[in-house]
């Protein structure tokens, strides 16, 4: 599957904003600023060719972008499209300013959904993330949010596959999966 350009990098933005917080051992990887800094300069490569946020992130920003990340988780496991929606709505509402940048005249016009280099650090990645999971949502449906099905995880993560089949966050948990079902066969004769 693939997405635009626009939101293949802010899909996994998305995830992987959701996913620094493990849910199932309490682990918490943006506890401070300089998490929150190392996440970000991560993402900066990742969208080089593209308009990233501008600033050094706060403590105050540490705390606003761990209460998106809850929102986000929210997304995943709203049960229902018009759940989802009524997330997504609520951050594109608070967050989404629509406007046409040209990068400094280096490609075509085209429209962004953020507060712009200059905004808050939180609505800037609540609109890029909201825009990129409403996308999803819209152009591929709610069954492309999954959590992981391994005991041991609970990330999310984007079904990309053909048939929608996808059970684990990443190859190491279906590896994991699988061979603890095996090792079950084997017990059981």
């Amino acid at each position: 599957m693939e997405f635009s350009h626009y939101n293949d990098g802010s899909v996994q933005l998305a995830v992987d904003l959701v996913n620094t917080l493990d849910h199932v051992d309490g682990t918490d990887r943006l506890t401070n600023r300089s998490e929150l800094q190392a996440f970000l300069d991560y993402f900066e490569d990742e969208f080089s060719n593209q308009i990233w946020w501008e600033g050094t992130p706060t403590a105050e920003d540490v705390l606003a972008i761990r209460d998106l990340r809850q929102s986000l988780k929210q997304v995943w496991e709203a049960g229902s499209v018009a759940n989802v929606t009524s997330i997504l709505n609520e951050l594109l509402k608070r967050s989404a300013i629509p406007r046409i940048s040209v990068h400094n005249g280096r490609v075509n016009p085209h429209f962004h959904f953020d507060p712009g280099q200059d905004g808050p650090l939180v609505d800037w990645l609540a609109a890029a993330t909201a825009m990129a999971l409403g996308t999803v949502l819209c152009d591929h449906g709610f069954e492309r949010f999954g959590i992981c099905a391994s005991v041991t995880c609970d990330d999310v993560y984007i079904d990309t596959s053909k048939n929608r089949s996808r059970l684990h966050c990443s190859t190491t948990c279906t590896t994991r999966e699988n061979v603890a079902a095996h090792r079950r066969r084997i017990r059981a004769g």
